[in-house]
């Protein structure tokens, strides 16, 4: 058996959530798992994509802009693409912000 034949997949996340996830779960294997549940939908543990965070709430690139600007949405960019916490957008909705 080729050593190489052990891995059936890579999984590429930036390392800036990589290290969240490790904060928050403070356990690699909690974090192999989540990865491994990655459903490629849009979502990544508690991080959502900007793209399926616009289906969610169907809004368009300004209005997330506007929001990350006026620090009413927090959000982080890795390798080109903008996250979410879905606890976040959560937060967001429950205070009662109008969408």
């Amino acid at each position: 058996m080729n050593h190489l034949d052990e891995y059936k997949s890579f999984v590429m996340i930036p390392e800036e959530i990589l290290e969240e996830l490790i904060q928050a779960t403070g356990d690699i294997k909690k974090i192999k798992d989540l990865l491994e549940k990655e459903d490629h939908s849009g979502t990544l543990g508690e991080f959502i994509t900007e793209e399926k965070a616009k289906e969610i709430l169907s809004r368009g690139t300004t209005w997330f802009w506007n929001k990350r600007k006026s620090g009413e949405l927090p959000g982080k960019k890795a390798a080109g693409r903008w996250y979410y916490k879905s606890t976040d957008l959560n937060k967001y909705i429950e205070n009662g912000k109008s969408l």
